[in-house]
């Protein structure tokens, strides 16, 4: 070991001293993950014969019965008529590719003022459980272009909490059985944070429902999150229809799990590449080496990218492996450069939103520059052996270990 690399891990922070390890693993490693874009990417996209969507088409939550693939996407007409917020269309498929989508619009904002979704309805994940669709779904109570604008209201009886004031995002759930109607369940997240990225576990974790959240006490894409990253929790409740205390304050009598809800953190930013926020993607998928779990993330240039961890099966708190890099990121046109010059884009993002099991494969499900729809797909024993090679261990050990791999 020569005096600069002493140097350089000697005058680091945590966070720069787990980068200049993995750098110097890196080197000596070629490992990659296989996926593959689908050559027909994008699925769908802008599109000026829907009159209700004309301007994007993205960020697809999907399911599938076994026979159709059922995809709800976000689309809009903000950019040419800013009156046309965000909405929810519904596109179906049998081969999981070439998707038909319905005349109308899903799951349009409510027409109700006083509902938290009177302004937009976005970016869904889709779980299958006990035979039904939950959509979880994020919504706002102003249309985006009046809040930028200045406009500003109250909730219902002059409440004044972020969710109404600020247009902080907050989630929603709804549920179809036959993909024709589809009934709202109403808010579960808390009207004092801005909360995205809620997935619902398709299956009970020791008797009580489990979800992916992001809380997050700020818009997660202005500048504070720089200093406060957005991070990914794991909350438990014996409701599904709300996971979320109604208090501001704890009271001196409160009741943990009640007032106080049952949400632990599960993994924050810790390498470059996620050192902005981070957030669920599509639902976890069970394995016999513990839930395979898919989630993005966002370096301070605002470059979105997938990464891969593996949970405990019976305790999804417990982490048992997580890769230290990107797994997945914006590399082709549709991804970083766009495709129509004139359409208006977010460039280098890459925004998964649903992982299905399709035989021994799994679709990915992503969203591309806030655009369009896009399809890749990769073994599933691909996936879970990658993984399970970045086994986590104590952080004293596993620093030890780097330190040795380095040497």
């Amino acid at each position: 070991m020569t005096n600069a690399d002493f140097f350089e891990i000697r005058h680091c922070t945590h966070i720069e001293f787990l980068e200049v390890i993995n750098t110097k693993q890196k080197k000596r490693s070629k490992m990659t993950l296989n996926f593959r874009r689908h050559e027909c990417n994008p699925l769908l996209g802008p599109d000026p014969k829907r009159p209700w969507g004309r301007d994007e088409a993205r960020n697809p939550g999907v399911a599938f019965d076994g026979n159709t693939f059922h995809m709800v996407f976000t689309t809009s007409n903000k950019k040419t008529a800013p009156e046309d917020d965000m909405t929810l269309g519904y596109a179906k498929s049998t081969d999981g590719v070439n998707f038909k989508v319905a005349s109308e619009p899903f799951l349009p904002p409510s027409k109700n003022f006083d509902d938290f979704d009177f302004g937009t309805t976005e970016d869904t994940r889709i779980t299958e459980f006990d035979g039904k669709f939950y959509i979880a779904y994020a919504g706002r109570s102003m249309k985006s272009h009046k809040f930028a604008k200045g406009e500003r209201r109250v909730g219902p009886n002059r409440n004044l909490n972020p969710t109404w004031t600020e247009n902080y995002r907050r989630v929603g759930l709804a549920v179809t059985e036959d993909w024709k109607t589809v009934k709202r369940l109403g808010p579960i997240t808390s009207e004092f944070l801005s909360d995205a990225n809620v997935v619902l576990f398709p299956e009970k974790i020791n008797g009580k429902y489990a979800f992916f959240h992001r809380p997050t006490v700020c818009l997660p894409w202005i500048l504070t999150t720089k200093y406060c990253p957005a991070a990914m929790w794991l909350l438990y409740s014996s409701e599904m229809k709300c996971c979320a205390s109604d208090k501001r304050e704890m009271p001196w009598d409160m009741i943990d799990g009640t007032d106080i809800p049952d949400d632990k953190l599960l993994i924050q930013p810790t390498y470059s590449w996620e050192q902005n926020k981070l957030g669920a993607s599509g639902v976890p998928i069970p394995t016999d080496d513990g839930w395979l779990t898919f989630y993005h993330a966002v370096d301070r240039q605002g470059v979105y990218r997938v990464g891969l961890m593996m949970l405990d099966r019976s305790n999804p708190r417990k982490l048992i492996a997580r890769c230290d890099h990107p797994v997945f990121e914006p590399t082709v046109d549709y991804e970083t450069n766009g495709i129509r010059a004139k359409q208006r884009c977010y460039p280098r993002c890459v925004f998964p939103t649903a992982n299905l099991v399709v035989d021994d494969e799994i679709f990915m499900y992503y969203g591309s520059q806030d655009l369009y729809c896009c399809l890749a797909t990769l073994k599933l024993k691909d996936a879970i052996d990658y993984v399970m090679k970045f086994r986590v261990r104590s952080m004293k050990k596993d620093i030890s270990k780097k330190i040795q791999i380095a040497l």
